[in-house]
């Protein structure tokens, strides 16, 4: 049976390494019931020769030694102690001082545990203490564990005698709005591809705050004075002192205009009691004197539409040197677009032939849409960032006549004190929690008592779940998280315990809303124990192939398609959007944990490679681990970590999802799932054909055929072929012509697909010879 398959390990006498326990033996009594995967590994890149299979010993880890302990490790923000900032800023120096505004000044630091050069923000002690309570609170709270490449990361915090501390990575190149304007028109300006990349770079940000958290960020204070720029000069956005908190919202209306992607997320707003801003970057719906004013994700995309009409032009958003009727750079550039020539409103330092002029009208063209009057003609940020990453084909919708649109402030009516540049309307609500005790959830060591105490000693009645080389038990941990407490294999090999460490790390440094959260870990007694934020659920792999135990519980296909949409995302971030570059190497089915919305959250990074990004070395090469069938055949032949590889086995998950078939069933003439499907769309089998019959017909035509095609093209043979997981999303957003291009290719010839997995046929025929199928 396949049951007995899946619990071989395929590997070679010469350069292999144990992998499964003997606990996984098809005759144990304690073999688990779930369908496991076989896992290959390889150590070289030598032929593969004379391969066999065979059961492996166990090894039995002891309890882990005290230098072992301590790589056990979380790279989460950490409380400092005020010493220790005072000698890293020389006593808080003047000349340490790097900034200031707001509610505090902003020291250069050298931390003395290990020379990190940091940046410490003090907060001005005569604010109001009521006020600087809330506003600690709430930048503490929204800044903690936000893991973004474009956004500013903290490193931790700071509470002593009344006094609050923010220690975040120094930004070398300070803000932009210092890089655009210093030293007026005869300064060496920023170049254009820098200009771009930031710009960019800010729209991701702002997207990863709108709609890939658990809650929506609403930053409420976007300006160039707090983008800032690392070493590359690449945007990290900060100071989230009057950020807010939203719930995402499914229900409401879609958007009025048509380039708002299909489909997209919609928002609660949520009132405030006064305005929170900055003149210039507030939207004017912000400006009404109607006693309150409303918060949503269109006045972050005000804020980004300035700041992307500051770095075109080169001019700053209010400035007191230019006659009334050009005060406000909004005012100005709207009245050259309605006369035609919005060109002139670029940056005039600019080298002419510096910069294509296209790009130019674009980002001139895409701020004015971003500050159109109406919050909601406003695109969305995931709209903008497909524009700036050219996901999108086609061209821009049209700008309005502004004639007819009121001015961004009338000066006669609306009282503005002389330093309108520098003018901030502060505001936070209360309920943040206390200045000397600030709630803060991230990842922590528990001790191994609390843990066999919540899991009932690791009682069977606590399983819920058979995850990669481990068994998941619910717990209540401490009467308020709901958690799943990973227990790692104590026989699983030694290779794979020693990844425990840097799953550990991976997982700490990371937080999208479809990625499995950490909420702590355990080493002792032995144990090798990860513990998780618990999601009600069940595994991908189990619904899809339930009708073996249960024809019951069917995934309808809107859930489906939601979940493909949501990998997509968490894929996105990992390959692109975080501080490094992460290659999951294990997405397969039985990794996605659906909680009870059937909202999926991606686990299992025990196997998941971190690289720098812009790294010269493009030799990426490691042992070889992976789930069979699900690795590409690329991956499988050189053991190159690569993203290709990744959107390959999305692309195996994607046909799953469709087929209800798992990737690989002996029961089947064609054993891989990616062949059987492949065979059938090249020999002009309806796609209808393939779809999970379970679902009785019940399916969006349409969506099927995309993602049938998708799924094709992600699990070509050639990487260079498959798709990116940006062009994913636009595909399923409804791209199609996108999808038309990529469908364009040649199809595989039966020759051609069977001389580049042969690695997968030989592996499938000498399975089939041992005839335990």
């Amino acid at each position: 049976m396949y049951a007995q398959l899946s619990r071989l390990c395929f590997t070679l006498p010469a350069d292999a390494e144990e992998i499964l326990p003997p606990e996984v033996h098809p005759k144990s009594p304690e073999t688990p019931r779930h369908v496991r995967r076989p896992l290959v590994r390889f150590r070289s890149r030598q032929r593969r020769q004379k391969q066999v299979f065979y059961d492996i010993p166990g090894v039995i880890d002891s309890t882990a030694a005290a230098g072992e302990r301590e790589k056990v490790t979380c790279d989460c923000p950490k409380i400092f102690t005020y010493n220790e900032l005072y000698v890293a800023s020389n006593g808080f120096s003047e000349s340490e001082l790097l900034g200031g505004g707001g509610f505090g000044r902003v020291y250069r630091a050298v931390l003395p545990s290990d020379g990190t050069v940091v940046a410490v923000k003090r907060v001005a002690s005569k604010v109001n203490e009521e006020q600087i309570k809330k506003t600690f609170a709430a930048e503490l709270s929204a800044v903690a564990q936000l893991r973004h490449r474009n956004l500013v990361r903290l490193r931790g915090w700071c509470v002593h005698d009344r006094q609050l501390l923010l220690v975040y990575d120094f930004m070398p190149n300070r803000s932009l709005d210092r890089c655009l304007f210093k030293g007026g028109s005869s300064a060496s300006p920023p170049p254009w591809k820098t200009r771009r990349r930031v710009v960019t770079g800010l729209a991701e940000a702002l997207f990863y705050l709108h709609d890939q958290l658990e809650a929506q960020i609403i930053h409420r204070d976007v300006k160039t004075s707090n983008v800032m720029l690392d070493s590359g000069f690449n945007a990290r956005l900060g100071d989230f002192g009057l950020a807010r908190w939203l719930e995402h919202d499914d229900d409401t209306e879609p958007p009025k205009k048509s380039y708002s992607v299909k489909g997209d997320r919609q928002f609660r707003a949520t009132n405030t009691s006064s305005i929170g801003g900055t003149i210039g970057y507030l939207p004017p719906e912000s400006l009404q004197r109607n006693g309150a004013t409303t918060a949503t994700a269109k006045t972050d995309v005000f804020g980004f539409g300035i700041v992307a009409l500051e770095v075109a032009s080169g001019r700053r958003a209010v400035d007191l040197s230019y006659p009334e009727e050009q005060l406000f750079l909004l005012d100005w550039v709207r009245s050259l677009s309605d006369d035609g020539a919005v060109l002139n409103a670029g940056d005039g330092r600019l080298p002419d032939h510096s910069y294509n002029l296209s790009e130019m009208q674009q980002l001139l063209h895409l701020g004015l849409l971003c500050t159109l009057h109406d919050p909601q003609s406003r695109p969305t940020m995931k709209w903008v960032m497909e524009v700036l990453s050219g996901s999108l084909i086609g061209q821009l919708p049209s700008l309005p006549s502004f004639k007819a649109q009121p001015l961004y402030i009338t000066l006669s009516t609306t009282p503005i004190s002389a330093n309108i540049n520098t003018l901030i309307f502060n505001t936070a609500e209360s309920g943040y929690g206390s200045i000397d005790h600030p709630i803060i959830d991230t990842p922590q060591e528990i001790p191994y008592a609390e843990i066999f105490a919540i899991t009932d000693g690791f009682s069977k009645s606590r399983i819920v779940a058979e995850m990669d080389f481990g068994t998941g038990y619910h717990g209540l941990l401490r009467n308020r998280y709901q958690v799943l407490v990973k227990r790692l294999n104590r026989k699983t090999c030694t290779a794979l315990r020693s990844r425990f460490a840097m799953e550990l790390l991976n997982l700490g440094r990371l937080r999208h809303r479809h990625l499995v959260q950490l909420r702590g870990w355990c080493i002792e007694q032995g144990e090798r124990l990860v513990i998780y934020d618990y999601l009600p659920g069940n595994l991908l792999s189990s619904l899809l192939f339930s009708n073996h135990h249960n024809h019951r519980i069917v995934l309808l296909w809107h859930h489906r398609y939601n979940i493909v949409k949501s990998l997509a995302s968490a894929m996105l971030y990992l390959h692109e959007e975080w501080e490094e570059q992460v290659i999951h190497r294990n997405i397969t089915s039985s990794a996605i944990i659906l909680d009870l919305d059937m909202n999926p959250r991606l686990a299992c990074f025990s196997l998941a490679e971190f690289f720098t990004r812009n790294n010269a070395s493009h030799h990426r090469q490691s042992s070889i681990r992976g789930i069979f069938g699900y690795m590409s055949p690329e991956y499988l032949g050189t053991g190159e970590a690569t993203t290709a590889a990744d959107i390959y086995s999305l692309g195996v998950v994607m046909l799953e999802i469709v087929t209800g078939r798992m990737a690989v069933d002996f029961r089947w003439p064609e054993v891989l799932l990616v062949n059987r499907v492949h065979r059938l769309v090249a020999m002009g089998t309806p796609i209808m054909d393939v779809v999970d019959s379970r679902l009785d017909g019940e399916f969006n035509c349409q969506e099927l055929v995309r993602l049938v095609k998708l799924g094709i093209v992600c699990t070509r043979s050639d990487p260079e072929q498959r798709p990116s997981a940006r062009q994913i999303i636009s595909i399923l957003d409804g791209n199609d012509e996108f999808l038309k291009y990529e469908t364009s290719c040649r199809l595989e010839g039966k020759e051609e697909w069977e001389e580049k997995n042969a690695c997968y046929l030989s592996l499938i025929n000498r399975i089939q010879a041992l005839g335990i199928y």
